[in-house]
């Protein structure tokens, strides 16, 4: 049963965090937590599926179920109208309700860490979501309808089976984030170049071979992640991604840079290790701000190393996120 310190709670309970008191399950006289709960932590519980009396707690708007062993998440969901936040990372989820998509108060949905092969078709309904983690999935696609999530700040895909984009992924205008790590992407759509609000784009570890002209339109980006793919060229437009400090560019086919790239008056540093580079086709001395780069395994002279070096150029590699 329930220790008195739950049933003390009464109905006026705001917070019901179960793990602390070493409960594996939610027993029925757990509705004593009250209706007017608005935060359930669930989390490392074990179960197996959602407790019923979780269903029955309409003021609820957070809802923790990380690192459990769900399998599914009933369709009944859409009784909790009033969520806004659902963490459900770390568990065994093979697909989500349709249910899922009535919630229409979402803001942030976490589901890092199960086996989803797909989101909802419908997912686009939820028009105040910010915030979408569904990393380390087995997604092969998403839906159209997502670019309709015009709220949309953060989007994390990493460690998924992605090989293609939505085409109208650039409707997503309030995106700050994009991370795309480890997909088996091959290009991307041109109307990324939409997303004027982008500060971080990672995409990392994919089969990119080429980037659109449209590139050089996210003026907004600090931190570009293209390391571990197949680009044997960049645009020459990459030179107007003006608010640009770091540019990772290792393990690709490059040959050679644009010469637009000393129009990157804010960038700080350039990792390049392991391209195909014999020169670098730009002056580092004219870059005043970079101040970090990676070179080891091009065909760089010793002239040009040694430039590097007395324009106060750390050599270095970055470090890496996974």
């Amino acid at each position: 049963e329930l220790p008195a310190v739950v049933l003390k709670l009464g109905e006026d309970a705001i917070e019901a965090d179960l793990e602390s008191l070493g409960l594996t399950e939610l027993p029925a006289v757990g509705t004593k937590l009250g209706e007017d709960a608005i935060e359930a932590d669930l989390e490392s519980l074990g179960l197996t599926e959602l407790p019923a009396v979780v269903l029955k707690l309409g003021q609820l708007t957070t809802l923790v179920l990380d690192g459990n062993r769900l399998v599914e998440l009933p369709e009944s969901l859409s009784d909790l109208s009033g969520l806004t936040e659902l963490h459900c990372r770390n568990n065994r989820l093979r697909q989500l309700p349709g249910g899922l998509c009535a919630c229409h108060r979402l803001e942030g949905l976490f589901f890092e860490g199960n086996q989803l092969s797909e989101l909802p078709e419908r997912l686009g309904v939820l028009g105040t979501l910010r915030g979408l983690e569904v990393s380390r999935n087995e997604l092969c696609r998403l839906p159209e309808s997502l670019t309709q999530c015009v709220e949309l700040e953060g989007l994390y895909c990493d460690h998924n089976r992605l090989e293609v984009l939505p085409p109208s992924l650039g409707h997503m205008i309030a995106l700050e984030e994009l991370s795309l790590r480890h997909n088996g992407l091959t290009a991307l759509p041109a109307s990324i170049g939409m997303l004027e609000r982008l500060r971080e784009l990672r995409l990392s570890h994919n089969r990119l071979a080429a980037l659109p002209v449209e590139i050089g339109l996210l003026t907004a980006v600090k931190g570009l992640f293209l390391d571990h793919n197949r680009l044997s060229s960049l645009p020459a437009e990459i030179g107007n991604m003006a608010s640009l400090e770091d540019c990772n560019l290792e393990n690709n086919k490059l040959k050679s840079l644009p010469g637009t790239v000393v129009d990157l008056a804010n960038l700080k540093g350039l990792y390049l290790e392991n391209n195909q580079l014999d020169t670098l086709g730009f002056v580092p001395a004219k870059m005043a701000g970079l101040r970090r780069m990676s070179i080891a395994g091009n065909g760089l002279s010793n002239a040009e190393t040694a430039s590097l070096e007395a324009a106060g150029i750390e050599l270095k590699r970055p470090t890496m996120k996974e």
